[in-house]
């Protein structure tokens, strides 16, 4: 098997924090990372200039980049059986009451962990090792066709679209060329994972979400999209704003005024986020031909998926009449769907620690339980790009929740690299003195209620999560 995730990422961290809840194990998303456990590196990279800290981190916890000649041999069979591999610890007799297809998250990863379900993810990240700079939009193009060309000419059920994020990503795009590559059609890996692995009378899930964004066609088949999900639209990174450009300044850069080529652009599905039709088509196809009940649920954004993961662990304690013990927020890579099986922990994970997560939080912040601790976990990017929330603020929004960060210096934020190691052993303490036994999972059809109880507008859901609780005193 070729395929190997990229240091950091969302989405193959997703699959793999799920393969860790379904053994009971919590996951630490350093893991596969080169230098990630090097508790002492992290720290020294905290007190270096923030430039040079930041390039030592993204080198000390990424994965090394792939070489260009995979392109000529990655294949749609190496990423799913990456994916279903992940599985391989289970007991091979295990069934499962649900298995979870589409857009991996962490939010996606907490509900499966709430389903007792392994995640099928629809679209995977890949790097490849190429030097460029980090404004040069045009010569990013190139490279990326360079590197897609022979993917997808061996590949016809792949689309591919390549990310540019000058912001953000600043750091890697002098490394790296980052892709996603969106699957077209269900492979035949999951195709035997769900026969082998779902129980008789068992449904498929299938998560979409529509999230859309500006991209360039370069292809057929392949599209290039400036920036993503942060504090800044997909306009404001073609166009740009004169704030970005003030921070431009700051960094060193040249560039003014956005980044574009000159090329026809369309809104397509978001590249980590947004569905392909013709995937989710490919699923219902095969659950018909096979006879299997399939449930659906739609998104219009990833915050949607992380409220419904959120209300999930609600309802389900509520069931179970389990009065729940602290909320945690995870952000990024930093994921641990184990947390609700181990502890009376209700989890809400956002995509990053920027404007648009923190509007997230804000929204949500009134279902939070009353006075129960809230846990906060905050991934160090050591970028302060202009839509970072400051520490300052999230302790502000947080006031009066007997909130606390864990694993983590607000102090430092968002340059204390050394927290990547400490995130996850100080959740995993925290479950050893708050430990729990959960009785069962939540019902594929129990989640579908409840979603439609959020979707008619009424209150009931929340009536129901509340009534005859006892809220626990920290």
């Amino acid at each position: 098997m070729t395929y190997n995730p990229v240091g950091f990422d969302i989405a193959t961290g997703a699959v793999a924090a799920v393969a860790a809840a379904l053994e009971n194990r919590f996951h630490f998303p350093a893991a596969n990372a080169k230098l990630g456990r090097q508790l002492s590196l992290l720290r020294l990279s905290s007190h270096l200039p923030r430039s040079w800290g930041a390039g030592l981190a993204v080198w000390a916890t990424e994965n090394r980049p792939h070489n260009r000649s995979l392109s000529f041999n990655l294949t749609t069979a190496d990423l799913a059986q990456w994916n279903v591999s992940q599985y391989d610890r289970l007991d091979p007799e295990r069934r499962f009451d649900t298995i979870v297809i589409g857009v991996p998250s962490g939010a996606t990863a907490h509900l499966c962990a709430c389903l007792g379900a392994p995640l099928l993810a629809d679209g995977f990240p890949i790097a490849f090792s190429s030097r460029g700079k980090p404004d040069d939009i045009a010569g990013y193009q190139q490279r990326s066709v360079d590197l897609l060309t022979p993917i997808l000419n061996h590949n016809p059920d792949l689309l591919a679209v390549s990310v540019f994020d000058p912001i953000h990503s600043r750091q890697q795009i002098k490394r790296s060329v980052s892709i996603y590559l969106k699957l077209a059609a269900l492979p035949d890996q999951y195709k035997r994972f769900i026969r082998e692995r779902l129980m008789p009378g068992g449904s498929l899930l299938l998560l979409s979400c529509s999230s859309k964004w500006s991209q360039y066609e370069i292809g057929a088949r392949h599209r290039l999209q400036i920036g993503g999900y942060g504090g800044f639209t997909d306009q404001e990174f073609i166009r740009g704003t004169p704030w970005l450009d003030d921070w431009l300044h700051d960094e060193g850069g040249l560039q003014r005024s956005g980044w574009r080529l000159s090329r026809h652009w369309t809104y397509q599905p978001e590249a980590q986020w947004g569905s392909i039709s013709g995937f989710a088509t490919s699923v219902r196809d095969h659950a018909g031909d096979e006879g299997l009940p399939i449930q659906s649920i739609s998104f219009s954004s990833i915050d949607e998926i992380s409220r419904i993961s959120f209300y999930a662990w609600q309802w389900l304690y509520y069931l179970l009449r389990i009065q729940p013990g602290a909320v945690l927020i995870e952000s990024g890579p930093q994921m641990n769907p184990v947390i609700g099986l181990r502890s009376p922990v209700i989890p809400l994970w956002m995509p990053s620690t920027c404007t648009r997560s923190h509007q997230l939080l804000q929204g949500i912040l009134p279902d939070f339980p009353p006075s129960i601790p809230v846990l906060f976990q905050a991934w160090p990017t050591g970028n302060l790009t202009p839509d970072v929330i400051p520490a300052k603020i999230w302790n502000t929004t947080l006031s009066g929740r007997h909130g606390r960060w864990l694993g983590g210096d607000p102090l430092r934020f968002p340059s204390d690299f050394s927290t990547i190691a400490q995130m996850t052993p100080a959740i995993e303490e925290w479950s050893r003195r708050h430990g729990h036994n959960i009785q069962r999972f939540l019902q594929c059809d129990e989640l579908i209620e409840l979603q439609n109880l959020i979707e008619s507008g009424e209150d009931q859901s929340e009536e129901l999560i509340a009534e005859g609780i006892e809220q626990l005193e920290y």
